[in-house]
């Protein structure tokens, strides 16, 4: 069985300006920098014909490329932690894209996800016991957290591996995301893990 995930990349210099905003402190976990990505959707764990199904779906989805802008920060509280996050601008494609492949997996028997979509990328993930005053600080010094805009041109499909020492992602697939005026693409750029 694979953990799969489906998102859009964060360039590595942007990925890393944002996680070095994050606190250090016990009990605050700073996301890895190649980690740093938009989830379009979490998909938990697949056995190996469901993920070829999931491709094949995907395969179907036509998206037009777009610009992403970080947008403030915020917080998600739970009852394991919480996860500090960077927000995005709204952009139509983005939400284009979302909707395409939400549909796509649908073709493919996978419901859709009931929660509304957020668009963010998770910067830390904080244990209980994490100094509440350093996320509050963090929240206020940065709430008009702003990086420099990038150009989102494919989208992935990725495997998560859990081990000791948290997840690793290993790209399976990606698929162009391509201009307006661009021919169509076909099907997805096979990734060697």
């Amino acid at each position: 069985m694979a953990r799969l995930f489906i998102a859009v990349d964060t360039p590595p210099e942007i990925a890393a300006r944002l996680v070095k905003s994050v606190p250090t402190a016990s009990g605050i976990r700073a996301a890895p920098t190649g980690q740093v990505h938009l989830t379009l959707r979490f998909l938990g764990e697949c056995d190996a014909e469901q993920a070829e199904h999931i491709r094949g779906a995907l395969d179907t989805v036509r998206a037009a490329d777009f610009t992403l802008n970080v947008a403030g920060v915020g917080r998600f509280r739970g009852r394991q932690g919480n996860v500090l996050w960077a927000g995005m601008a709204p952009t139509p494609e983005l939400d284009a894209l979302y909707v395409a492949v939400t549909a796509a997996l649908q073709s493919a028997g996978i419901a859709p996800e009931p929660r509304q979509f957020r668009p963010h990328l998770t910067l830390a993930r904080c244990r209980p016991t994490a100094p509440e005053v350093l996320q509050r600080e963090w929240l206020a010094n940065h709430r008009d957290m702003a990086v420099p805009p990038w150009h989102a041109r494919r989208f992935v499909l990725y495997e998560s591996r859990l081990d000791r020492q948290g997840a690793t992602h290993a790209a399976i697939g990606s698929w162009p995301l391509v201009a307006p005026d661009d021919p169509p693409a076909t099907a997805s750029v096979p990734i060697s893990a």
